[in-house]
């Protein structure tokens, strides 16, 4: 809902593809009231009108059916030597109620992502687990809730703000979690997190 798009516009020449129109709207104003960043109501274009050096996609592969055939449409935006960065949930059997409602297709275990990075052209450079510790708990709450709603909203655009903290609560939410994003280093070489 456009936190990550503000971070990366405050620093870099952003472009985002949002086709959902809310998580739009949430993302556009942030960027204008950052008066910086350009961010799309569609879905990333089949043929790029530019490259970048940078293709960054957060929870976003684990939702599309034929992630082989979009990174591989993802990749032909990269200038020569860029890089991707992807954030995917991990492994598969794992996959619960949360997901269900989210509308994930899948989790990714290390391999099969290498697996995926490479067939689309890609040499990973690094994958890292993130989440541990904290992850696991947030994840068993969230799929507790969820449990309770997979009647409703089911795989939509609304399913996947679900568990989206206000906008307003950005800044207290990371200075929150900051000691958790210090805790999850030692992991991140390990198949422990939740991502």
């Amino acid at each position: 809902m456009g936190a990550m798009a503000w971070r990366f516009a405050s620093r870099f020449d952003y472009r985002g593809y949002e086709p959902d129109p809310t998580s739009y709207g949430e993302a556009a104003a942030r960027l204008a009231r950052l008066g910086k960043g350009d961010v799309r109501n569609e879905p990333v274009p089949d043929e790029p009108d530019r490259r970048f050096d940078l293709l960054v996609a957060f929870e976003v592969l684990e939702h599309i059916e034929n992630d082989h055939a979009t990174l591989r449409s993802w990749v032909r935006w990269l200038n020569p030597g860029g890089h991707v960065l992807i954030s995917v949930p991990a492994h598969p059997d794992r996959f619960g109620p949360c997901d269900e409602m989210a509308g994930h297709c899948r989790r990714y275990e290390r391999d099969s992502m290498t697996t995926l990075l490479r067939s689309a052209g890609l040499e990973p450079l690094s994958i890292e687990s993130w989440g541990m510790p904290l992850g696991y708990l947030l994840e068993a709450g969230r799929n507790v809730l969820a449990r309770r709603r997979l009647d409703k909203d089911v795989g939509t655009a609304g399913s996947g703000r679900f568990f989206q903290p206000p906008a307003a609560l950005g800044r207290t939410v990371e200075l929150a979690l900051r000691p958790a994003a210090f805790a999850q280093k030692p992991f991140h070489d390990t198949e422990m997190g939740i991502g």
